[in-house]
């Protein structure tokens, strides 16, 4: 083909196009942004790394070919020390230089001497239409169409039944003001078309032409700060695929709410004021208490562990990410300054019984998850990490411990109130919720009717029965927890110990073991019994500590408590919109019929009414990546989980089964 983009050379050797009045690369900071956009932007080390097959890279704008050097360099430095699968780089480039322009373009870069040798002596003297070659032993595919970005990826065949092409996509090329026939429509819906789930994006540019367009074709989008001469790059993930048939998965889109009113006073609330303060948005908390953290949240200890099974299933995936995030938060919390008392001293799940002897094998031979994340122990392994005599081996998490979930809340909270943008109205009950008719809400409370205009609920198991929030399958489980006088031998444990219930070490001189579940209870009056059966619990389980140890009576009991868990049935919590249950069961009923019938229509939602709830007795693992998901549903950044956990954690995913299973009608 024959190019009309007239090429000019500066003073230090960059390229110029007379055509676009633009420069391909500067020559000072080129190459560091095109890193920091397009290697960095994307994570590629970090997807290469991990990549189960071919991982595929496309790019609009081949140019100088410099990010094409940049991600050849990065494989092959990583191809020094692990194996990688396959790179299939395809580019496209409507105005491409002749092999002599891009020799004397890529001269005045001398940090890419190798690989740029290799480009150009696998490149056209004359491109036409499209041109393959390989590199590193055929592992490095380049594929460039020589061609308008948009018809190129016309060009690009799926199979009928695909998972998509593309992995990571590099949006490269003269900015929109200087080529607008390039960022069109039609362009952002190849990239949807050919994308993978989860498939990546970045760019330089954050036009606003550009963030609609792929919003629009379903991408997450999120503008990050860097150095160099464009202070702003722009990144996405495919999370929202319109074209699938799953529409009910389709979370809608919200314009980013400048205020917003939470229902609660517990770690769901501070977690989801804190990322939502620190995204810019401003938060008013409802607490029914005299102060936060008076419900589940009150516990003297928590434990923070991670569920596992043996198989690295819905449930285990989704608490292995959970118990990553949550760790991450009050680590990075703590090195900001705040303070609560805790220790990562690990936990301990005791096999003490022969069914769960042969789970902690099953552990071993299928080996599922890392050692940092869980490990089997034999019984003197068990007793030096526990630092007191065990008769068991167990299962051990060395990166777990406790919490005091109160002193968490109240530091959360703190930095959210930090940002100045959290008030919290306390002693303030919310008795019922109504829709107004311009979409917000009315909440009516001991204090008088208060003003939503996005209304999130993060309340307990106590508030289940509130209107609207009471179409949802949430029940309420009772745990009373007992607290027991520590003593000089069983004040040794420095490690949380898990069988039936649970032991703590020693903090404030006191043990906590529990818990008690009993179902569809609401009473949080502590009961006589309920101690006795935590005593026995642990004296059957490990009659070692309980008798030689802890020797404890009744008389050791320091204080106790109980508290609701709100559960759903499938215990896994929920986070993202209320939704329209009436009008599911409407515009999904052939599901019935056929629970692959294909849908096109977003899932029907009640406006502006948000939840985080269900988090049961595992809040303190939970709640941080649960706010996460709800700061992304609220500002249309990139959910930090899969689409398929995405639904799994959708308020809507129960009328969806029970659809399905044909118990709507």
């Amino acid at each position: 083909m024959t190019s009309n983009n007239k090429i000019t050379f500066r003073d230090d050797g960059s390229p110029y196009s007379e055509k676009f009045n633009d420069i391909y690369f500067d020559t000072e900071s080129g190459f560091q942004q095109s890193e920091q956009v397009f290697i960095k932007g994307n994570n590629i080390a970090e997807s290469l790394l991990a990549a189960t097959s071919e991982f595929t890279i496309a790019e609009t704008g081949f140019g100088s070919g410099l990010n094409f050097l940049l991600t050849l360099k990065l494989y092959a430095e990583l191809s020094k020390t692990h194996q990688l699968e396959p790179l299939h780089f395809i580019s496209t480039e409507k105005y491409p230089l002749t092999k002599e322009q891009l020799s004397k373009a890529l001269s005045c870069l001398d940090k890419l001497d190798e690989e740029q040798a290799q480009l150009i002596a696998n490149y056209p003297e004359q491109p036409q239409e499209q041109h393959q070659t390989t590199f590193l032993a055929d592992k490095v595919k380049l594929t460039i169409f020589f061609d308008d970005a948009t018809e190129a990826f016309v060009k690009i065949k799926l199979p009928r039944k695909n998972n998509g092409l593309v992995d990571a996509w590099y949006l490269d090329g003269f900015s929109p003001a200087k080529n607008p026939a390039m960022w069109q429509p039609a362009l952002f819906e190849q990239m949807a078309r050919l994308s993978k789930p989860q498939a990546r994006l970045s760019t330089f540019t954050v036009a606003g032409v550009i963030r609609r367009g792929l919003t629009q074709v379903g991408f997450r989008l999120d503008k990050k700060s860097y150095h160099g001469n464009k202070e702003q790059l722009l990144i996405g993930v495919y999370q929202q695929n319109h074209l699938n048939g799953k529409g009910y998965q389709l979370r809608p889109e919200i314009t980013k709410p400048q205020h917003v009113s939470i229902i609660g006073g517990g770690i769901a609330s501070a977690c989801a004021a804190y990322f939502l303060t620190r995204n810019g948005i401003k938060v008013t908390i409802y607490c029914k208490d005299v102060n936060v953290a008076q419900g589940a949240s009150s516990n003297a200890v928590g434990a923070l562990f991670p569920l596992l099974h043996q198989q690295a299933d819905d449930i285990s995936l989704f608490y292995q990410q959970a118990f990553k995030h949550a760790l991450a938060l009050y680590k990075d919390l703590l090195a900001q300054g705040y303070h609560f008392s805790h220790d990562w001293c690990g936990l301990l799940d005791v096999s003490y019984k022969e069914s769960l002897v042969k789970r902690q094998h099953e552990f071993e031979k299928i080996n599922a998850w890392p050692s940092e994340l869980i490990q089997s122990i034999d019984k003197t392994q068990a007793s030096k990490q526990a630092n007191i005599p065990l008769e068991f081996g167990g299962l051990f998490m060395p990166e777990s411990g406790w919490i005091a979930p109160q002193e968490l809340v109240k530091q959360l909270l703190l930095a959210a109130q930090h940002t100045n943008r959290l008030r919290i109205e306390t002693s303030t009950t919310v008795d019922n919720i109504q829709q107004l008719p311009d979409d917000s809400w009315q909440l009516q409370t001991n204090k008088g009717n208060f003003i939503a205009s996005v209304l999130i609920f993060c309340g307990g198991a106590e508030a289940i029965n509130l209107s609207t929030i009471n179409q949802l399958p949430l029940t309420s489980v009772r745990g009373q927890i007992t607290s027991m006088k520590s003593n000089q031998q069983i004040n040794k444990l420095n490690t949380v110990v898990c069988h039936k219930g649970y032991l703590t070490p020693s903090h404030n001189n006191m043990h906590c073991i529990g818990a008690t579940f009993d179902k569809n209870s609401f009473d949080t009056q502590p009961r006589d019994e309920d101690d006795q059966y935590n005593l026995a619990t642990l004296a059957k389980c490990l009659p070692d500590i309980s008798n030689e140890l802890a020797q404890w009576q009744a008389n050791d009991i320091v204080t106790r408590k109980a508290r609701l868990r709100c559960m759903t049935p499938d215990h896994l919590p929920m986070v993202g919109v209320m939704p329209d249950i009436e009008a599911h069961k409407t515009s999904y009923a052939h599901l019935a019929k056929d629970k692959n019938w294909r849908f096109y229509q977003a899932a029907p939602h009640i406006k502006n009414l948000y939840l985080l709830t269900g988090l049961g007795a595992r809040g303190l693992c939970t709640a941080p990546l649960l706010a996460e998901i709800l700061t992304a549903d609220l500002t249309g950044t990139p959910y930090p989980v899969n689409n398929e956990m995405l639904f799994h954690l959708s308020p809507n995913r129960f009328v969806i089964r029970d659809l399905i299973k044909r118990k709507l009608t």
